[in-house]
C-alpha cells in the first residue's frame, strides 16, 4: 500500500475525470495518509492484454476487466466476453475519452471501478444494458447498481433540464452528474448520504442544489467544481466537511450560508467563486489554503471580509501565513456581532461631513457615525443645513473622546451607541428615546450621564440615570467609584444591566424596590451588602450573577418571581477551561454522535455556588423554595434587625426577659406608688381628724364663751 498527499490526489482526480484539463491552481501539501491506493500499477501494466478496441487485465477470478478502449463510434458495445474471458468489470478508464454518443455494457459487468469510468466520455448520451443484470440497473436512462441505493451515471448530454434524484438512493457516485450543460435544476431525496468527489463538478447549468433535507455530511473534494451557475446552495444542517476545491469557479455563487455543526473548510473550497464575504460558524477548527477569498489566479478578492467569532478559526485564516508556500492572507475580519449592524450599514445612503458621517429622512439629520479624535465632542445641532435629531446605532464606536454633549435638536439615540473610551455623557432636554435593552452595555468607562433639566423622558442625580419621574433606574455608570449607593425612595425597578459589571459598588441600599431586572447587579464583584424591600416583587435571571464578595441576602414572603442563578452563583473558569479543551478534543466525535442519534457528553456547567452564600428566608416562600433547590443554605425563622439577621427564638426570649424586667420596673414604680397613695390618704385622713377635734375644741370653747357672758 502507498499513500498520496492531497496535491498528488487532486491531479490524479483531474487525470480520471478530466483528461488533461486542469485549473491553474496550485495546493499546498497536507498531512499523508488522506489518499491510499493499491500499490499494483505496475501489476496492471504487466498483465494488461489488447484484444481490438480494448485493453483488458485479468481479475483473480480470471475473468477480463477493460481497462482502456479505443473505439471511436458512436455507438460503442461492450462485449460480454473478450478472449474467451468473461468481462466482468469495467476499470477507471474503460471507455478512456471515448467520443460515444451510446455505450452498452453487458448484463455479465459485476462491478464498475468507483472512479467512474463514463466521466470522460462527454457526448454520452445512453447508457444501455445488454440484457438482465444482476447488479446494475437503469431507470429513465439513468444508470444505477441493482438495488437502487447509488447512482452511477447520468449521461452528461441527456436531454432535460430537471431531474430529481430517486427516494432511497444513499450514494451519489464520483463524477455521477459529471460535465452535464443542461440541467439547471437536481432535486435530491432525503435518503441520500454519500457523495463523491467530481459528483456535479462540470454542470455549468445548475442554477441551485439543496442539500438540507439530505444526510450528506461531507461535501467530497471538487464536488461542485466548475458550477459556473450555481448561485444558491443549502447544506444538510449537520454538514461537517467541505472539501478541496469543492465550489472552485463558482462564479455566480456571491452568497452563502455555511451549516452550523461544519468543522472543516477545506483547501480552495470556495476560490474563484462572486463571494465579497463570508460568515464562518464557531464550530469551524480548520479552513484549509486559499479556501476563502482568492479568485482563480491565486490573487486576493479586493475587500474580501471574513464574519465570525472572536479567537476563531475564522479570525486566524485572515492573518493566516505559511512562508514555504509564500502564503499570507491580510482580509478584513468583522466580528459576529458587528456583522449585521455593517451589513444595514451598507445599505445606508450617507454623506460626509468633517469629522461626521450622516444621512437624511424625512428633511433631519441622523448621525451615522463620529470619527473626531478630540477629548471632548459637543455634536452640532445642524450639519450642512440639515437638522440632527437621531444618534445612529453604534455611532460612536469609532469615535474615542471621553466626553460627548448632545445638542438640544436629539430626540433619539440608538442603541448601543457608545464605546469604552466614554467617561462623560451629556443628554439634552429634548432626547426622550435611548433604544435598546442594555444601551450602555460596551461603556466600561463610563463614571456619569447627566440629563439636562426640562427633560420628559429622563433625569439623572450623582450622574445616575433614571426615567422621568425616577421610578426606574435605567443605567449606573460602570465606572462610577462611589462604593455606597442608596435608591431615591421614589424608585421602584431597576432595569436590566442597570448596575452590570461596577468593579466599585460594596452596598446598595434598595429597601422601595419592588422589581429588579435580568442582569441588573451581575459583575459587581466588590458587592457584599444588598438591603431589599419587604414588598420586593421580582428578581430577573442573573440579577447577582457573578458578585462573589455577596455572602447572604434576606429574601420575604412577598416575592413572586425568581430568575435562574438570581442569587448565589458566579462564573467557575476551570470549568469553562475544562469545556473550551473537551470541545477542541471531541468537536467532530460529538457532530458525528448528533448524526447517529447518540447522546452528547455532557459537560460540566460554567456556573458554580459562591462560597459560604446563604439566603435567609422564611420556609414555604419563593426565596427558600429557591435556596432548596439550588442547595444553597438557607437560615429561617429570623428578623432582620439593622444589617443583620437575628433569629425570632432568640428575640422572644429576649422579648420575655425585657417584658419581666419592664414588669419589675412597673411594679417597682407602681408599689412605690400604692404606697405613697397610702400615706397620703393615711396623713389626709390624720389631718381630717385632726382639724376635726380642733373643731370640735373651738366650738366647745365658743359654747364657754356664750354661757359666761349670759
Amino acid at each position: 500500500m502507498k499513500y498520496i498527499n492531497k496535491t498528488a490526489a487532486f491531479a490524479m482526480s483531474l487525470l480520471l475525470c478530466m483528461g488533461a484539463y486542469a485549473p491553474a491552481v496550485s495546493f499546498a501539501e497536507e498531512p499523508e495518509g488522506l489518499y491510499a491506493i493499491e500499490d499494483e500499477t505496475e501489476a496492471v501494466e504487466s498483465e494488461t492484454k489488447t484484444s481490438g478496441s480494448f485493453t483488458y487485465s485479468l481479475t483473480t477470478e480470471g475473468n477480463a476487466c477493460i481497462e482502456d478502449c479505443s473505439d471511436t463510434s458512436a455507438e460503442l458495445v461492450i462485449p460480454d466476453e473478450i478472449d474467451g474471458k468473461k468481462v466482468t468489470e469495467l476499470g477507471a478508464g474503460a471507455f478512456g475519452e471515448s467520443p460515444a454518443e451510446t455505450i452498452t455494457i453487458p448484463s455479465s459487468v459485476e462491478y464498475i471501478y468507483a472512479e467512474n469510468p463514463f466521466a470522460r466520455c462527454a457526448e454520452l448520451k445512453e447508457i444501455k444494458i445488454d440484457g438482465e443484470s444482476d447488479y446494475y440497473t437503469l431507470k429513465d436512462g439513468v444508470l444505477f447498481t441493482k438495488d437502487m441505493s447509488k447512482l452511477v451515471m447520468y449521461p452528461p448530454k441527456k436531454q432535460g433540464t430537471s431531474y430529481t434524484v430517486p427516494e432511497g438512493v444513499l450514494n451519489l457516485g464520483v463524477a455521477a452528474f459529471y460535465n452535464n450543460a443542461s440541467l439547471t435544476e437536481i432535486k435530491l431525496p432525503s435518503s441520500a448520504e454519500e457523495m463523491g468527489h467530481h459528483t456535479f463538478a462540470g454542470c455549468s447549468a445548475l442554477k441551485s442544489i439543496d442539500m438540507s433535507g439530505t444526510k450528506i455530511s461531507f461535501i467530497e473534494d471538487l464536488a461542485f467544481f466548475e458550477c459556473t451557475s450555481l448561485s444558491e446552495v443549502k447544506f444538510y444542517e449537520n454538514c461537517l466537511s467541505i472539501g478541496l476545491g469543492s465550489f472552485y469557479m463558482c462564479k455566480a455563487l456571491t452568497e452563502i450560508e455555511l451549516p452550523q455543526h461544519l468543522i472543516d473548510i477545506g483547501q480552495s473550497a470556495f476560490m474563484a467563486t462572486g463571494l465579497k464575504e463570508i460568515t464562518v460558524p464557531s464550530s469551524v477548527e480548520s479552513i484549509g489554503y486559499s479556501a476563502l477569498g482568492y479568485d482563480d489566479n491565486e490573487n486576493a478578492v479586493s475587500g474580501f471580509v471574513v464574519i465570525g467569532d472572536e479567537n476563531s478559526a475564522a479570525q486566524k485564516y485572515c492573518t493566516d501565513t505559511d512562508e514555504e508556500y509564500d502564503y499570507k492572507n491580510n482580509f478584513e475580519f468583522v466580528s459576529t456581532q458587528y456583522a449585521e449592524a455593517r451589513k444595514e450599514y451598507l445599505s445606508l445612503d450617507t454623506k460626509l461631513s468633517g469629522d461626521y458621517e450622516y444621512m437624511v429622512e424625512d428633511g433631519k439629520a441622523t448621525l451615522v457615525f463620529c470619527s473626531s479624535t478630540a477629548y471632548d465632542v459637543n455634536v452640532p445641532s445642524e450639519i450642512d443645513g440639515y437638522e440632527l435629531t437621531k444618534i445612529y446605532k453604534g455611532a460612536f464606536l469609532t469615535c474615542d473622546c471621553s466626553e460627548i454633549t448632545l445638542p438640544e435638536t436629539v430626540t433619539t439615540i440608538g442603541d448601543t451607541a457608545f464605546k469604552e473610551t466614554l467617561i462623560v455623557l451629556n443628554l439634552p432636554a429634548s432626547c426622550t428615546t435611548i433604544e435598546g435593552e442594555e444601551p450602555f452595555i460596551y461603556c466600561t468607562g463610563l463614571e456619569e450621564i447627566n440629563v439636562a433639566a426640562g427633560n420628559t423622558a429622563y433625569s439623572s442625580e450623582n450622574g445616575v440615570l433614571y426615567n422621568a419621574d425616577k421610578s426606574e433606574l435605567i443605567a449606573y455608570p460602570m465606572a462610577k467609584w462611589q462604593t455606597d449607593f442608596t435608591a431615591p425612595k421614589t424608585v421602584k425597578k431597576i432595569g436590566k444591566s442597570a448596575f452590570c459589571n461596577n468593579p466599585y459598588l460594596e452596598s446598595a441600599d434598595i429597601s422601595t424596590v419592588t422589581n429588579i431586572g435580568t442582569y441588573a447587579f451581575e459583575g459587581c464583584t466588590s458587592l457584599s451588602n444588598v438591603k431589599f424591600s419587604k414588598d420586593l416583587v421580582a428578581v430577573g435571571a442573573d440579577a447577582f450573577y457573578d458578585c462573589p464578595s455577596l455572602k447572604r441576602i434576606r429574601l420575604y414572603n412577598k416575592l413572586e418571581t425568581l430568575g435562574e442563578c438570581a442569587f448565589g452563583y458566579c462564573f467557575d473558569e476551570e470549568a469553562a477551561a475544562e469545556i473550551q479543551e473537551k470541545q477542541a478534543e471531541k468537536a467532530q466525535q460529538s457532530a458525528l454522535d448528533t448524526l447517529l442519534g447518540e447522546e452528547e457528553e455532557k459537560l460540566p456547567s460554567t456556573d458554580r455556588l459562591v462560597d459560604g452564600f446563604k439566603i435567609y428566608a422564611d420556609e414555604n416562600t419563593l426565596g427558600y423554595n429557591y435556596a432548596e433547590a439550588n442547595n444553597i443554605e438557607t437560615v429561617t425563622n429570623t428578623i432582620p434587625i439593622g444589617s443583620k439577621n437575628v433569629a425570632k427564638g432568640f428575640l422572644y426570649g429576649i422579648a420575655g426577659l425585657a417584658a419581666a424586667a419592664l414588669m419589675a420596673v412597673i411594679g417597682v414604680i407602681t408599689g412605690k406608688s400604692i404606697s405613697r397613695k397610702k400615706a397620703q390618704k393615711k396623713h389626709d385622713e390624720l389631718v381630717k381628724a385632726t382639724n376635726e377635734k380642733i373643731k370640735k375644741k373651738r366650738e366647745e370653747a365658743e359654747e364657754v364663751k356664750k354661757n359666761e357672758a349670759e
